[in-house]
């Protein structure tokens, strides 16, 4: 009985391990913990509210009331890029709410490689010898809406801010390969298309990728290393003490 219990385990710890290899939706990155893609991957190979789901052949992650689009993951920082889905389905989106909001209370935050493009709308008067990015669908015979990098460069020279009825801030990430002149040729779409970055809470599963193990939650939701040859609780080459996990989400 005892041998048999022990097989059986041993096998259920390697099935976790095959279970977890990474996946993609067919577009982006590879997912893996501490996300995980629904339907292609177990639950326990991620936390539970950090469920990938593909759309498209995209990997999406809801976040409050917005969906995301993953671009890319960087693991070894704990970042990923991502683009609001509202602003890869529509050719005229407007933001109307700051994005910081809605990460509160979750186990994101923006990165601060990120730049804000400040919109601003129904304005009397639209900025002289300024760079602006109109928002046409946003505008009318009477008011102006439009877009601007460096808002506070703006307010220098003399813009009057108060002249607008609202304005939000977008978050953009600007790759060093982006010239400013390939910037300043597209429209505020294209800009926010680029997408952003978020940094998820730091999670200590190096050890266990280093060992060649794949990483992941036990049934009691503590952090486990999927191995070749079994379960570990902190990497493959051995048992040595692991971390309780708190629930990210």
């Amino acid at each position: 009985m005892f041998l048999t219990t022990l097989a059986t385990e041993t096998l259920s710890a390697v099935s976790h391990f095959e279970a977890c290899m990474p996946q993609s939706c067919g577009n982006g990155p590879n997912i893996s913990y501490p996300f995980w893609i629904s339907e292609e991957q177990e639950s326990f190979c991620g936390y539970p509210n950090l469920k990938i789901t593909c759309k498209q052949e995209n990997p999406v992650l809801s976040i409050s009331e917005f969906s995301f689009i993953i671009k890319d993951i960087l693991y070894n920082n704990n970042s990923f890029l991502v683009v609001n889905a509202s602003v890869d389905e529509d050719d005229c989106p407007i933001p109307r709410q700051n994005i910081s909001l809605s990460l509160d209370g979750t186990p994101f935050s923006l990165s601060s490689n990120n730049v804000d493009l400040s919109f601003l709308y129904d304005c009397e008067e639209l900025p002289d010898d300024y760079h602006t990015y109109p928002v046409s669908c946003a505008s009318n015979d009477s008011f102006h809406s439009f877009a601007v990098f460096h808002m506070e460069a703006l307010e220098n020279r003399n813009y009057s801010v108060e002249s607008c009825q609202s304005f939000v801030n977008a978050p953009v990430y600007i790759d060093d390969d982006v010239h400013m002149a390939t910037l300043l040729d597209m429209n505020y779409t294209e800009v926010l298309r680029m997408g952003f970055i978020l940094n998820w809470a730091p999670l200590n599963c190096s050890n266990c990728w280093a060992s060649g193990g794949r990483c992941g939650l036990s049934d009691s939701n503590e952090f486990a290393c999927f191995c070749s040859d079994g379960s570990h609780t902190n990497n493959c080459n051995g048992n040595s003490k692991g971390c309780l996990l708190e629930f990210l989400y």
